[in-house]
């Protein structure tokens, strides 16, 4: 479990009662940025190979059957659309679903956590995923939430009740 505890379940959003243990030191706003800019270098790398997969496989299939016409060419623009679209979500849910860290996360020592202290779910993270689209989608807004709240939480994060800690090191 994590040591971050809520003391009234239903106080509001960006109140005062969340209250962090140990190892909640809330993580702002530019080591978050500084953590998605390792994980969209780790997703590109990921989109990429996929995107280049995917494109093969059309082109050579397109081959196959005699010719590369206009309907290949289609196919292969909505096939690498729905990559570029979805491997940002999937990657972000299934990384914070699993763990409540993705890999820039990691590097920073960051972690997304529930402001009702219960294990990450798939479900929650499923939504911080569309949530932090629509911060995206509003032009950036919401992200700039983050150095603006008390608990420097992101639109996405008040959608989705969760926030971002610093990890604490290691004691040796």
């Amino acid at each position: 479990m994590n040591s971050v505890k809520c003391c009234d379940p239903a106080a509001p959003i960006d109140g005062g009662q969340i209250i962090a243990g140990r190892e909640g030191r809330k993580a702002g706003f530019w080591i978050r940025l500084a953590a998605w800019i390792a994980d969209l270098v780790c997703l590109f790398l990921v989109t990429s190979m996929l995107t280049f997969a995917a494109l093969t496989t059309i082109y050579l299939g397109g081959q196959l059957g005699g010719e590369v016409n206009e309907y290949v060419i289609a196919l292969a623009g909505y096939a690498s659309a729905a990559i570029v679209l979805l491997s940002g979500v999937v990657y972000f849910t299934l990384f914070t679903g699993s763990c409540g860290q993705t890999p820039g996360k990691m590097l920073y020592r960051l972690k997304v956590v529930r402001v009702d202290d219960q294990e990450m779910t798939y479900g929650i993270a499923v939504l911080r995923s569309f949530g932090w689209m629509l911060s995206l989608l509003l032009f950036g807004f919401g992200f700039l939430m983050i150095p603006c709240t008390r608990h420097k939480r992101a639109l996405h994060d008040m959608l989705a009740g969760t926030f971002v800690i610093h990890l604490p090191r290691a004691s040796s």
